[in-house]
């Protein structure tokens, strides 16, 4: 038997879904208050799952949040209204154990509960989408950061010095200032660097300049 506890900030909202949930005979509702309480349901109630129902991505991560001091903490899984992709993300690193679309909530409730309280991740159709684009992402993003680093090599240190300049927003002059050297020089330099990493201007130099140091790592 799994023990829900719901919340939600209105009554007839919690209502609904204590009615989704109780009609699987192997999932019990022990619990059912307001989102500023889930501390509490959590140590009367004694939950496996907390069911909650939010209107905003934010508002999830503060009652997920609050919950993080606690010693064995249920499971969690979120029903909103919509999501982002930068929310998803959010909501899964702020302990998120489910994200579901409070619309569709009624045809997955049941299976995210026992996939939430066996350890697993449960997400709507939306939300996994989500996740599987962002896991995808790394490996095209490692191709552009390989070519990017190939093409640096190809820069002298003084043409490296000074893409590093004009990704720090440094003119022609000031950078020619900086280096002791004539205008025309920098300007043969940018010439160079922009032939070497097949780039029209200063903001695409510096991106790929970008792309070859951090595009590797994980973007938040």
């Amino acid at each position: 038997m799994i023990r829900v506890g719901v919340l939600g900030r209105h009554s007839l909202e919690r209502a609904g879904v204590r009615q989704v949930i109780e009609e699987d005979s192997k999932i019990r509702v022990v619990g059912d208050d307001q989102i500023e309480n889930a501390r509490h349901v959590v140590r009367t109630a004694r939950p496996d799952l907390l069911v909650m129902s939010h209107v905003s991505e934010d508002e999830a991560l503060r009652t997920l949040k609050s919950l993080e001091a606690l010693k064995a903490a249920p499971a969690r899984i979120v029903l909103i209204n919509r999501l982002s992709k930068s929310g998803t993300r959010r909501l899964l690193r702020g302990g998120a154990h489910g994200i579901l679309l409070s619309a569709d909530s009624v045809n997955h409730l049941a299976w995210a509960a026992r996939a939430a309280v066996a350890g697993s991740i449960a997400l709507a159709p939306e939300a996994a989408r989500i996740v599987v684009d962002r896991y995808l992402q790394p490996s095209h993003a490692g191709e552009e950061a390989a070519v990017a680093r190939a093409r640096m090599t190809l820069l002298s240190p003084r043409e490296h010095e000074i893409l590093t300049l004009l990704g720090e927003g440094l003119s022609n002059p000031a950078v020619a200032e900086k280096l002791s050297i004539s205008g025309h020089t920098v300007k043969d330099h940018i010439r160079a660097i922009y032939s070497k990493l097949g780039v029209d201007n200063r903001v695409q130099a510096a991106h790929m300049a970008w792309r070859a140091q951090y595009q590797d790592q994980d973007r938040s």
